[in-house]
């Protein structure tokens, strides 16, 4: 019975009963599609780490198939217990008594839903675990008429399953208009491809192999400049009062790709946020350390922050697992000493940056910091040489060349008199001509 058909003069209760609507329509506008799909891998990658902890995960598979009818994500990463489907894998929301993975990427129990309720207007699961496999179908609209909340188990079938059979599959169809035709444009595949390669990145290095309608994606490489003047920054704490969560920082030099230069933040080896190139990581920080904000200038900076815990509600991250959530405090504490390690960098990049424009004004004979970095090879992070804070070359002293530069403009057709009174074909050559005529003259008479 609806609250408008009780006498609420006789009640004193105020009702708070959650509305599906609220899961179904408004909670999938706080996530891209790209963004809700990885949340389903994520799904995938904990069922690895039941499986294999946090050793390689070399031989595990996800695959996800695409189609203007259906979206399809398989894997063989050991399946969905039945408890844990009765009990807590379709709720919305997570209970405190939830069985933890040690490390997990999901958190807050409603990545799977919300992900499903964004692409499509049906699905069916079929899990197979070690000891049962069952199938769950839901009709969203039909589910969204009804008072209950709950789903039904179909097909279940209790027997030990051996290991190469285990896995999940989930079958969306009835697709959102808006997704329907996100899948058949062009450029989605390639989209999707680049935000599983950076948020999956860590996973795809174990070994884990994702596709997408059969094509492998690959890991990006997180590489840093290791020559023998330089270092990288190191900093590392592990937060006794946050569950003991520990953090490393790696910060150094690397690509001069405008669009990769930034900081990459890490929980439990998801990509959180990345490359990031804001205020959010300190760039353009004001306070006692002062940095600029993120230009082209800086394009080989790299940093990268891990965040590790076995209780992932320690984590700085929000329900999307797309950002940083700025007010956790070990966030604060951390950006702290982000915003300390970049110093160093900036200091050594303005450097370079000062170098190539003397040297292209013809003020310096050879650019010494472009050369160095040019020889020293990139190493993946867990490699390079490491320090407490940032070292690179010193620049030298380089004699400044006994030249400048002379610029003017003058009507074309008074220049093209001159190239042909001097025998000339550029006006270059007749700045240098004029020169030399008047100094001949006027200088050396």
């Amino acid at each position: 019975m609806s609250p408008d058909n009780r006498n609420k003069l006789k009640s004193n209760i105020v009702y708070g009963k959650p509305s599906k609507e609220l899961f179904i329509t408004m909670l999938t506008r706080d996530i891209a599609l790209t963004d809700a799909i990885s949340d389903l891998v994520d799904n995938c990658v904990d069922g690895a780490l039941r499986l294999r902890g946090r050793k390689s995960l070399k031989g595990l598979e996800v695959n996800i198939t695409l189609t203007e009818n259906s979206f399809i994500i398989k894997d063989n990463c050991g399946g969905i217990e039945k408890s844990l489907a009765q009990d807590y894998a379709f709720r919305f929301g997570r209970l405190k008594e939830t069985p933890k993975i040690d490390y997990s990427v999901g958190q807050f129990g409603i990545g799977m839903k919300r992900a499903l309720f964004k692409i499509g207007k049906k699905f069916k699961i079929k899990s197979i675990s070690e000891n049962a496999s069952f199938s769950i179908e839901i009709d969203v609209n039909k589910w969204g008429r009804k008072v209950s909340w709950d789903f039904k188990f179909e097909n279940i079938t209790e027997k030990k399953f051996p290991l190469k059979e285990r896995g999940t599959e989930i079958v969306v169809s009835a697709l959102i208009k808006d997704v329907k035709d996100r899948f058949i444009q062009n450029n989605f595949k390639s989209e999707l491809k680049e935000k599983l390669e950076l948020q999956h990145l860590m996973s795809l290095s174990k070994g884990l192999s994702i596709k997408i309608n059969n094509y492998p994606i690959h890991s990006t490489k997180l590489q840093l400049l290791d020559g023998k003047k330089f270092s990288t920054a190191y900093w590392s704490k592990k937060f006794a009062m946050y569950g003991n969560t520990q953090v490393k920082i790696y910060a150094g030099i690397g690509e001069p790709i405008l669009s990769l230069g930034g900081w990459y933040i890490f929980c439990n080896n998801r990509l959180i946020a990345g490359p990031e190139q804001t205020g959010v990581t300190g760039w353009g920080n004001t306070s006692t350390v002062k940095i600029p904000k993120y230009h082209s200038q800086f394009n080989r900076f790299r940093g990268f922050v891990f965040f590790e815990s076995k209780s992932p509600d320690y984590l700085p991250w929000n329900t999307s697992k797309t950002s940083i959530d700025t007010d956790s405090l070990i966030f604060q504490n951390v950006k702290q000493e982000m915003v300390k390690l970049m110093r160093p960098i900036i200091d050594f990049l303005n450097k370079v940056h000062e170098e190539s424009v003397a040297f292209s004004n013809k003020k310096l004979e050879e650019e010494y910091l472009q050369g160095e970095i040019g020889s020293a090879p990139l190493k993946d992070y867990l490699n390079v040489k490491t320090s407490l804070e940032f070292n690179a070359p010193i620049q030298k002293l380089i004699k400044e060349t006994n030249e400048a530069i002379i610029r003017y403009v003058r009507p074309k057709d008074k220049i093209k008199k001159l190239e042909k009174f001097f025998g000339v074909s550029s006006s270059k050559k007749v700045g240098e001509k004029t020169f030399d005529y008047t100094y001949e003259r006027e200088i050396e008479k």
